[in-house]
């Protein structure tokens, strides 16, 4: 059985999980100047430094549309290609296969996708970096892209799913010996 992957957006202010918003403007906090501010008179927005890229919506559907959130969760989404020159690993085909298989709990993999309107390559969801923005903004942001996708299910509960993975690990202190459970026969 075929799914589609994704769904095309036409100038639209909708916005739901599942969402990829290129080009969308994060601030992040520069501590490195934060730090060195003297006099607390010293503008604040000096400390701030604003980012484009392209990110993923991960606040459930339902909470957006219900209007239950006033700020929405996002993770960066990356080419494989950006991937892979920042990180060697992933010029081994190895490496991602594991990514492929879900075996990678801080990265997503997700579809390439091509039309008539706009191009993506297969991309990687990084749950390394999480960030917030207000509903209004990222709905303006969104309204201002010509066409954008939306990954659509099944993927997006997949892409759900592996996030709430990434973030309910738990890492023991002491875990069951390896070497022991071979010995056992």
């Amino acid at each position: 059985m075929k799914y589609n992957w994704y769904e095309e957006i036409h100038l639209s202010d909708d916005i739901t999980q599942g969402d990829i918003i290129t080009s969308c403007n994060i601030p992040i906090p520069n501590v490195s100047i934060y730090n060195a501010m003297i006099d607390w008179k010293d503008s604040v927005e000096d400390s701030i430094e604003i980012r484009p890229g392209d990110f993923i919506i991960l606040s459930q559907a339902c909470d957006i549309e219900n209007n239950k959130i006033d700020s929405i969760v996002l993770c960066p989404v990356w080419t494989l290609e950006e991937l892979m020159k920042t990180d060697v690993r992933y010029k081994d085909y190895k490496a991602r296969e594991l990514l492929r298989q879900g075996n990678q709990p801080s990265y997503h993999l997700i579809q390439n996708y091509k039309s008539d309107n706009l191009e993506m390559d297969f991309s990687v969801v990084d749950f390394h970096q999480i960030y917030t923005l207000p509903k209004d903004y990222l709905k303006k942001t969104a309204k201002d892209i010509t066409y954008r996708i939306r990954l659509l299910p099944p993927y997006k509960e997949h892409l759900s799913q592996a996030f709430a993975r990434y973030f309910m690990r738990v890492g023991l202190p002491s875990d069951i010996s390896r070497d022991d459970i071979r010995k056992i026969q």
